[in-house]
């Protein structure tokens, strides 16, 4: 008994002294998970032949990819917030626009009224919900997460409170609501096409 006692008293001690112990470097142990780079394996190394890689697509400020990315760098139809023309099924109305970060953002209360949406505004929570037919869409001013028919989803940049509404990615509203989005450099104006 007395054995046993001190067998499970040293291994005892033993454990409590390697707890704050640094092991040596010589130590084998685990090696082969900190193997130093080769330089000559990146010339050797081959992409598997069922994988794609770099498959990026551009970005466009009037598609919705619905992934988590962005290209500010693609060019926007204005540099400043202004009117726009915008023509949906024949009738051509005046829309104000904000770009940034790629992106035209518009708001809800027009867009809305453009695609014959309807808006519900919670004005202490800054959310918008935009519904037509079976289609719904919610956002939230300050976030870049969109709630399409329920499912949280990415946009390309943050929706932001102006104005007395929540304004938000043109491409988000439109693609959301069944409509594709191309811009008319004769007219100067965005046209929407039903999908």
């Amino acid at each position: 008994m007395l054995a046993i006692l001190i067998t499970v008293i040293s291994i005892g001690t033993r454990v409590i002294a390697d707890e704050g112990y640094d092991r040596d470097d010589d130590d084998d142990e685990g090696s082969e998970y900190y193997q130093e780079a080769n330089e000559d394996d990146d010339e050797n190394w081959h992409a598997p032949q069922n994988q794609v890689t770099n498959l990026q697509p551009s970005e466009y400020w009037n598609v919705w990819t619905r992934e988590a990315r962005n290209n500010p760098d693609n060019p926007l139809p204005i540099n400043e917030p202004t009117e726009l023309t915008v023509l949906v099924e024949g009738n051509e109305t005046s829309v104000f626009f904000i770009p940034g970060e790629g992106q035209l953002l518009v708001s809800v209360d027009r867009i809305s009224e453009l695609l014959g949406a309807r808006v519900k505004f919670y004005q202490q929570s800054k959310i918008a919900v935009l519904q037509k037919g079976d289609l719904e869409l919610a956002i939230r001013a300050g976030s870049n997460a969109a709630f399409e028919n329920k499912i949280k989803t990415p946009m390309p940049t943050q929706a932001t409170a102006y104005e007395n509404s929540i304004y938000l990615p043109i491409s988000v509203a439109a693609n959301a609501l069944g409509y594709r989005i191309s811009f008319d450099n004769t007219k100067r104006a965005l046209v929407f096409q039903s999908i």
